[in-house]
């Protein structure tokens, strides 16, 4: 039998899960809120931020910060889905500690997201200019790109690290396929290549929570999402440089 205090954890746990990838401040106090009801805890505040979330019950106080973020909207369904389940008297305390930790296991990428992140890139080249040709490299460097992004989910900054990995990898690799195929569009290759790694996501995210009425949360949110662009744009001009040193090819 959890004490208070272990359910105040818990709760915790759930909340700084769904903030470690990339949901709304607002559901997450939602989110505890409503695990918190479902384990008999009627007065419980909670404060979430990007980078921290505070929980306090009956003197009982948790504080957790929160130093990674990424997005993996497949963990958020599976904590909203737990913290239901405990709402309705399905899930005991113990059972739900287990959930969660199944949750904070599942991975963060899938092979089977290489396609659609290839086809995502490939069709935005086309709306740049882009021929049959070009939707092929682009493809081909959405598959590469994307593949590469694992290596980096599970140290610090790595979301920053590798949206600045994947625009230099999609400069470079636009750049020197173009010696063995000129025939196709350099420039809406680079662009559809590095218009999945840009945080739509993110600040769509900024917005809502500046509309629920967390401008702090907004206003984090949107620098960050300004700050992984930023990285994808010097990651481009970083590549660009490199490839034109290397193969001479006028940027």
């Amino acid at each position: 039998m959890k004490t208070d205090e272990q359910k105040l954890n818990i709760v915790g746990a759930a909340a700084q899960l769904l903030l470690e990838n990339g949901s709304e401040t607002y559901r997450v106090e939602e989110t505890a809120q409503r695990m918190a009801k479902g384990f008999g805890m009627e007065q419980v505040n909670i404060a979430a931020f990007p980078t921290s979330v505070f929980l306090e019950a009956d003197g009982r106080a948790y504080v957790r910060r929160i130093s990674r973020r990424g997005t993996n909207s497949r963990r958020i369904a599976m904590v909203n889905e737990i913290s239901r389940e405990v709402e309705h008297g399905k899930l005991s305390a113990e059972q739900a500690e287990r959930a969660l930790e199944g949750a904070r296991r599942t991975p963060g990428f899938s092979q089977r997201v290489l396609i659609p992140y290839a086809l995502a890139a490939a069709s935005f080249c086309l709306l740049f200019g882009g021929d049959a040709a070009t939707f092929g490299v682009t493809f081909a460097i959405g598959v590469i790109v994307q593949a590469v992004q694992p290596w980096f989910a599970h140290i610090q900054m790595g979301v920053l690290l590798g949206n600045f990995v994947g625009g230099w990898l999609t400069a470079v690799l636009a750049q020197m396929l173009q010696i063995a195929l000129p025939v196709y569009n350099v420039n809406a290759a680079i662009i559809g290549g590095i218009m999945p790694l840009l945080s739509g996501l993110a600040m769509t995210t900024a917005v809502r929570d500046t509309v629920y009425g967390d401008l702090v949360s907004g206003m984090t949110r949107a620098l960050e999402a300004m700050l992984l662009a930023t990285a994808v744009a010097i990651g481009v001009y970083t590549g660009l440089k490199m490839a034109a040193m290397m193969g001479g090819i006028a940027l």
